[in-house]
């Protein structure tokens, strides 16, 4: 009988060890959030320091400043330091828990993309749009990199993953001047063609001299009546430094990618280029050119983008064209 139990011990303690063990290790893991499906940790994983400088940002909700490490070994430890921070993963809605102060990392892989970082109020966002919860008490290495190349002349679009922030927090949102997109005295702007991917416009000039342009342009949103410029969401956009010269009595149509942007929500949309504008208007998977002033006529607007909605149909012609004629003919007039 006692050689019997001495065998049935030897046989069946492991066993219930490793059993109470593999339970506390899944206990440990309710606790704690569940699996972090490969997502923890390992934020700045492929940045390259031997090919980038490390760039950390600090908002506080006044001003934008940024630290930049050039030393390789250096950025060595602080990715270290960074890849260390365990981190749970989450769902993008938990981005709306983020606050003041906002942590914010930039680096590039050594094939020189983009590798965008963004740390507040126990939530990581990365620029592939994984978001993940973790520790995000950064003010100490914040003060570690002080004295290195510094910079405060940034405002929030410059932010790493404001793109990704602003539908979330609108202060990554920066207030526009009502000047800044008024068109000149003979100088217009109107959409040709507009799809969710890009917008064509017609710049005709008869301002009585030479009209220059360069490459860039900017998109601008209006909320409650005032507008505010864009953040670029896309990684690794920049804009050639080129010049186009319009004559006096010419006009030329140029075409501008909306895709760096994102995907638009619902609202009332201005491009920019220098100082000239154009309005359109963004509904759900549809979108509209707006003439004229739009004050009286918005409602309108809006059952225009519902209706060709219901029906399935998207709007690529001038908005006039569309009320008053096919295929809205039915369009209730203003009161």
């Amino acid at each position: 009988m006692k050689t019997y139990k001495t065998l049935w011990r030897k046989a069946y303690i492991p066993v219930l060890i490793i059993a109470l063990l593999i339970l506390a290790a899944i206990l440990y893991g309710i606790r704690n959030g569940g699996s972090s499906n490969g997502k923890g940790g390992n934020i700045l994983a492929g940045a390259s320091p031997d090919t980038s400088a490390l760039q950390m940002y600090y908002f506080d909700g006044e001003s934008v400043a940024v630290r930049r490490v050039y030393d390789s070994g250096q950025e060595k430890e602080l990715i270290k330091k960074i890849n260390a921070i365990p981190l749970q993963e989450a769902e993008e809605s938990a981005l709306s828990q983020m606050d003041f102060p906002f942590y914010g990392f930039w680096f590039s892989d050594k094939d020189g993309y983009d590798i965008a970082v963004t740390a507040s109020g126990g939530i990581w966002l990365k620029n592939d749009g994984a978001v993940c919860y973790g520790d995000t008490e950064l003010s100490l290495l914040w003060e570690q990199m002080e004295g290195n190349d510094e910079d405060d002349t940034l405002n929030v679009l410059d932010f790493p993953n404001a793109g990704h922030l602003y539908s979330y927090h609108r202060f990554f949102l920066m207030k526009v001047d009502e000047q800044s997109a008024e068109n000149q005295e003979g100088l217009t702007m109107t959409v040709e063609d507009i799809g969710t991917s890009e917008i064509t416009v017609r710049i005709t000039n008869d301002s009585g001299e030479e009209f220059s342009y360069g490459e860039y342009f900017s998109l601008q949103k209006q909320i409650d009546g005032q507008w505010y410029m864009i953040p670029v969401r896309a990684d690794n956009i920049g804009f050639q430094d080129i010049a186009h010269i319009l004559p006096n009595g010419e006009s030329v149509s140029e075409t501008y990618d909306l895709d760096i942007y994102g995907t638009l929500e619902p609202g009332i949309y201005r491009l920019v280029v220098e100082t000239l504008g154009a309005e359109f208007l963004v509904g759900n998977g549809t979108v509209a050119v707006i003439e004229g002033d739009l004050t009286g006529e918005r409602w309108v607007v809006r059952w225009c983008l519902q209706e060709l909605h219901r029906r399935g149909q998207s709007v690529h012609r001038p908005l006039r064209q569309t009320i008053s004629g096919s295929p809205l003919d039915d369009v209730p007039q203003k009161p």
